[in-house]
């Protein structure tokens, strides 16, 4: 389970975006840390519903803010956004079911969905969003 670093390629270059993606970047670090360490249920619980309550915000801000600016790709990203919520969800039932791998897969496929969001929608977004005058 490989640690998520910030390089120049995680910034859509749209200042609220990537503070929410360094946000989410530093919960799935130390949820990461947690589970490297061996934490009980009880302490990765509040960690994961942590990076879910993120997940959702930023799924929210980030779609109004596309709808908001006109962005051609919003249902793309969107039906990608329902993907990711879904899985959440599907990994927290894993979780409650006491399946002991869940938790190690989801921050798996979390840290694989925050490279290629970042790298590659948020470098697709964030030009429109800049020419359309969001900073």
């Amino acid at each position: 389970m490989a640690a998520l670093m910030w390089t120049h390629n995680c910034s859509a270059g749209v200042q609220v975006m990537d503070d929410q993606h360094g946000i989410l970047l530093d919960a799935l670090n130390e949820l990461r840390v947690e589970l490297v360490r061996g934490a009980d249920p009880q302490t990765v619980r509040p960690m994961l519903t942590r990076v879910a309550e993120l997940m959702q915000l930023h799924v929210q801000s980030e779609e109004r803010l596309l709808a908001k600016n006109g962005f051609p790709g919003l249902e793309d990203h969107q039906a990608e956004n329902r993907k990711l919520l879904g899985r959440l969800a599907l990994f927290n039932v894993r979780f409650e079911q006491r399946q002991a791998n869940a938790v190690y897969e989801l921050v798996e496929y979390l840290r694989r969905w925050f490279t290629n969001h970042t790298g590659i929608s948020g470098r697709t977004y964030g030009p429109w969003l800049l020419q359309h005058g969001v900073q």
